[in-house]
């Protein structure tokens, strides 16, 4: 039988309205550590709002309100509207399927009486991944190769638009043919103000904090991929199984690897979308 949503759905759900604002949304994202809310008006599920368009409000140089402080922006003029949702009883397959297709990172899950359960997303298949024929395949089978990557020199800038243009939410800062950092989309957010301009500012303070320590603010010249990039990464081989790749990324809390040969050179990526890609496609 196939293992099916409401075994591996997320309960309950973040829910927002339409006329909450975005500090708020923002605000729960990071408490609850999630990346996407349920848009809820009159019991009726209307959207969906994510990281991501939360970022494109915060770059966006076509809106007005896309200049407002973000208290002042409103779900309803972000959020992706008439959201694909699943039924409770339906496979997982069958979600995989429909977030590869229409390109989408959750779904609303309903049970018979289009009441909102939960929401079933990338790291909820990810979990499910040791039920699926999936779990025994090897990463090279579904890695991503080659990898579009940026050196730890280029620009923020650079950064950001390299991950516009092949829409990918996570770039391997590479050094000597070797990874030796990641920039995530989320960790573009803070840059926001500045990769949204075609004149970019001069430079820009950012406050530190070190426990029992004032704030000390540092001034990049020009910010660069070294200044924003995650160091402490993880990466797998080639050869390890799609069952072994998504426990780790799960114990970890992280979205992707980078996949590197023998003598540590970069050769691909995996990524939760690769996972997902994968429980669709195999049966």
């Amino acid at each position: 039988m196939s293992v099916r949503v409401g075994t591996f759905m997320s309960a309950p759900v973040m829910t927002v309205t339409p006329n909450d604002n975005l500090a708020h949304v923002r605000n729960m994202m990071i408490k609850f550590k999630i990346g996407r809310l349920v848009v809820v008006d009159g019991g009726q599920v209307v959207g969906i709002v994510t990281w991501t368009d939360l970022i494109k409000a915060l770059l966006s140089r076509e809106k007005k309100w896309a200049y407002q402080p973000v208290d002042e922006i409103l779900v309803k003029e972000v959020m992706g509207s008439s959201p694909l949702m699943i039924r409770i009883s339906k496979s997982v397959r069958l979600a995989a399927k429909a977030m590869v297709r229409r390109d989408i990172s959750g779904l609303p899950v309903l049970d018979q009486k289009d009441e909102l359960k939960g929401i079933i997303t990338k790291t909820d298949i990810v979990r499910a991944i040791p039920q699926t024929r999936s779990a025994s395949l090897p990463v090279s089978k579904v890695m991503v190769s080659p990898v579009v990557t940026a050196t730890p020199y280029h620009t923020v800038y650079r950064a950001a638009s390299l991950m516009a243009e092949h829409g990918i939410a996570h770039l391997v800062i590479e050094e000597g043919g070797s990874p030796v950092g990641i920039i995530a989309k989320s960790d573009l957010a803070s840059f926001a103000p500045l990769v949204s301009w075609n004149s970019h500012p001069s430079f820009i303070k950012l406050k530190h904090t070190r426990a029992g320590a004032p704030h000390p603010a540092r001034l990049y010249q020009v910010p660069i991929a070294a200044d924003l990039m995650t160091v402490n990464m993880v990466v797998t081989r080639p050869d390890a199984t799609l069952m072994e790749a998504s426990q780790f990324m799960l114990r970890r809390g992280i979205s992707c690897l980078p996949v590197v040969s023998e003598e540590d050179l970069l050769i691909g990526m995996l990524t939760k979308s690769d996972l997902v890609r994968a429980v669709a496609k195999y049966r």
